[in-house]
């Protein structure tokens, strides 16, 4: 069974091994949810060097890279053994992991979240296809289109005030 993940920061330190255009999309997640990411591979693209809050360490991965307290794990590599052995590890030491080529040995997947501020809809396929679920999340962006962080603003304005937390309303 997995468990789809919101990513939020809580998680602390992630592991991304691999260093090629899917651990690219998959740092820019973390990087983006605030996470430590450490990228462990022999070859990594220059878009994942260049992210803040990212060490990368070219070497191939070692199982002692999973005792060093890493909240989550991504098996992103283009070597299905290894990805397999990964998600193995990580499951034998209760680590989250998501094996990118695997999603039967994943323990998590991430929807395809749209934000805008405190707005978030989350699209998911079960992890079955992520390019429909990008696919869906962008529909759905168009369709509902930009600003509605404003209306939530202003909705937990009102809420507070209804609550009594607050002595007026938002102009």
């Amino acid at each position: 069974m997995s468990l789809m993940l919101d990513l939020q920061p809580a998680f602390g330190r992630a592991l991304v091994v691999g260093g090629g255009q899917i651990a690219a999309r998959k740092v820019r997640t973390l990087a983006e949810a605030e996470f430590e990411v450490t990228v462990v591979a022999p070859d990594v693209l220059d878009e994942i060097r260049a992210r803040p809050l990212v060490t990368v360490v070219e070497r191939s991965f070692e199982d002692s890279d999973l005792d060093l307290g890493f909240g989550l794990v991504l098996a992103c590599t283009n070597d299905r053994e290894t990805n397999r052995a990964i998600g193995l590890a990580c499951r034998a030491r209760r680590i989250p992991v998501l094996v990118a080529d695997a999603q039967d040995e994943s323990t998590f997947f991430t929807p395809a979240v749209l934000r805008d501020g405190d707005l978030a809809v989350a699209v998911s396929t079960g992890g079955a296809s992520p390019t429909l679920a990008k696919e869906l999340r962008e529909r759905i962006a168009a369709a509902i289109g930009p600003g509605w962080d404003q209306a939530i603003q202003r909705a937990r304005a009102e809420r507070e005030v209804r609550l009594g937390r607050k002595d007026r309303a938002p102009e």
